[in-house]
C-alpha cells in the first residue's frame, strides 16, 4: 500500500511539473523584450539617428514624385526639341551643302543661266537652313536659363519669350522653304529642257556635254530636296514648341 501511494504521488508531481513547463513562454520570445526594451528605454537617443536617416531618405523621394509645373514642362520641351532639331536639321543641311559644293566644283565652266540661277537659289536656301538651325539651337539656351534661375521666371514670361523666339524660327524656315521651292522650279525646268532637247545628240570632245542630263544635275536636285526637308523639320519643331508655349500660358492664367 505504501509503495502504491508513493508511485501515485510521484506521478502527480511529474504531471504538475510538465504542466507548468508547458505554460512558460519560449526562451527566444521572452529573451528579446527583456534585452531590447530596457536598452531602448534607458537610451532613447539611440533611435534619433535612425529617425534622422529615415527623414533624409524619404525627403528626396517626396520631392521627386512632385508633379511638374508648367514652367518645368516648357523648359523640358524647349531642351528636347531644340537638340532634336539641331541634329536633324543640321545633318540635312550639311549633306545638302556638301552636295551643292561638290556639284559646283566639278561641273563644267559652261553653265546655262537657268541652271546657274537654280544653284544660286539652292545655296541661298541652304544658308537659310543653317541660320534656322543655329537660331533654333537657342531654344536649348532658353531652357538652361529657366532651369538655372526658376525663381526669376513665371510660366507666362517664359511662354512669352519662347513665342518671340519661335516667331523668328518659323519665319526663317518658311523663307528657306520658299527659296528652295523656287530653286527647285529652276533646276527641274533646266533638267526638263535638257531631256527634251538632247534627243540623239552625239557628244564629241565634251562640247555638247552641257546640253545633256548629267549625274551632277541629279545631285543638285538631291541637295535642294535635303534643304527643303531640313526647313520642314525646323518648321515642325517651331509648331510643336508653339503648342507647348500656349499650353504653359493657359496653365499660368488658370
Amino acid at each position: 500500500l505504501n509503495t502504491h501511494m508513493h508511485m501515485r504521488g510521484g506521478s502527480l508531481l511529474l504531471l504538475s511539473v510538465g504542466t507548468a513547463a508547458l505554460r512558460l513562454p519560449p526562451p527566444a520570445a521572452c529573451a528579446r523584450p527583456t534585452l531590447a526594451s530596457p536598452v531602448r528605454a534607458a537610451n532613447p537617443a539611440l533611435s534619433a539617428p535612425r529617425a534622422a536617416a529615415a527623414r533624409r531618405t524619404t525627403t528626396p523621394v517626396l520631392a521627386a514624385t512632385a508633379p511638374p509645373t508648367p514652367l518645368t514642362q516648357l523648359a523640358s520641351r524647349l531642351w528636347l526639341w531644340g537638340w532634336l532639331n539641331w541634329w536633324v536639321q543640321g545633318a540635312l543641311s550639311v549633306v545638302g551643302a556638301v552636295l551643292l559644293l561638290f556639284a559646283n566644283s566639278v561641273s563644267s565652266a559652261s553653265v546655262s543661266a537657268p541652271a546657274l540661277a537654280g544653284r544660286a537659289l539652292a545655296l541661298a536656301a541652304c544658308a537659310t537652313s543653317f541660320a534656322s538651325t543655329f537660331w533654333q539651337w537657342g531654344y536649348t539656351r532658353l531652357a538652361v536659363r529657366i532651369r538655372r534661375r526658376p525663381e526669376r521666371w513665371t510660366a507666362a514670361s517664359a511662354a512669352s519669350n519662347a513665342a518671340r523666339a519661335l516667331y523668328v524660327g518659323t519665319a526663317l524656315n518658311l523663307v528657306g522653304i520658299g527659296i528652295a521651292i523656287v530653286g527647285a522650279e529652276a533646276i527641274v525646268g533646266n533638267l526638263a529642257a535638257k531631256a527634251l532637247t538632247q534627243g540623239s545628240a552625239v557628244v564629241l570632245d565634251g562640247r555638247a556635254a552641257a546640253a545633256t542630263v548629267q549625274a551632277l544635275d541629279v545631285l543638285i536636285v538631291q541637295a535642294n530636296t535635303n534643304t527643303i526637308a531640313a526647313c520642314f523639320f525646323g518648321l515642325l519643331t517651331s509648331m510643336r514648341l508653339k503648342l507647348a508655349a500656349a499650353t504653359a500660358e493657359r496653365a499660368a492664367e488658370a
